[in-house]
């Protein structure tokens, strides 16, 4: 098979096992969750987990799930600054929205700040704990702003790219994560081609060469390009509508 390498280091093990690529359960993979990988011929993969309602089927299109909107635009109220020592990590508390958020659920993600004060920082998430809907919520940095943010900055939590992907419906609804090797359980974690060739489910005839977008009639499938829908690749060869056929992938 394809040896796995990210920068000549070796990728998770417990998925590259017996011959064959692997899922797994190992709650220790959620901190690799959106890390990329090389293969041997050339494509990359990346790691992501499917949700808990999505059973992965192979050769077909996935994408994160749509962000919460409660978690959205929120009002900061304190700002801690990262310390000169390193012993106090930043931190941003905000107030949420109408949804409870759960411990960690944006642990790897990021915190944009979307207004105001500091405005266009992307800053990753390293912990927080659960908090109540409509309730202050502390989260904790990897990094420090570079511009101060104050009460008057706005804030959003995006989680992991990768993480609980769903299939891409035919509205899409989240960034693309890349087409599924092979069949995943739901909740479990496993590899997605992000770049190079891989087999997808088509609709409808799809011009060689020509771009291809997700599909807005078959969930998971992908069609020729259209503009509004996005360009998730390539097709290496002629589509047959419902079979699958090699696209080149490029996320």
């Amino acid at each position: 098979m394809s040896r796995i390498t990210q920068k000549g280091a070796t990728g998770p093990l417990a998925l590259v096992a017996n011959g064959a690529f692997q899922t797994s359960t190992d709650s220790s993979l959620a901190t690799l969750v959106g890390s990329r990988w090389d293969l041997s011929d050339g494509r990359e993969v990346i790691l992501a987990s499917a949700s808990s309602a999505t059973t992965v089927a192979a050769g077909k299109l996935y994408q994160d799930p749509a962000q919460i909107t409660d978690h959205q635009n929120l009002a900061v109220t304190a700002y801690t600054a990262y310390s000169a020592n390193g012993n106090v990590p930043a931190k941003v508390t905000c107030t949420l929205g109408a949804t409870a958020v759960v411990a960690n659920q944006y642990a790897g993600g990021f915190l944009i700040v979307n207004d105001n004060n500091g405005e266009g920082q992307s800053l990753r998430i390293a912990s927080h704990p659960a908090a109540d809907a409509s309730a202050s919520l502390a989260v904790t940095l990897e990094e420090g702003a570079t511009v101060a943010i104050t009460t008057a900055s706005e804030v959003s939590l995006l989680p992991p790219h990768g993480k609980n992907v769903i299939i891409c419906p035919t509205a899409v609804t989240g960034a693309a994560v890349g087409v599924s090797l092979y069949a995943i359980a739901a909740s479990a974690y496993g590899f997605f081609v992000s770049k190079g060739l891989v087999a997808c489910l088509g609709d409808g005839t799809i011009a060689v060469g020509s771009a291809v977008s997700p599909s807005n009639a078959v969930a998971g499938a992908v069609e020729n390009g259209v503009i509004a829908q996005g360009f998730v690749g390539n097709a290496v060869q002629t589509g047959v509508d419902t079979e699958y056929r090699g696209i080149f992938v490029n996320l």
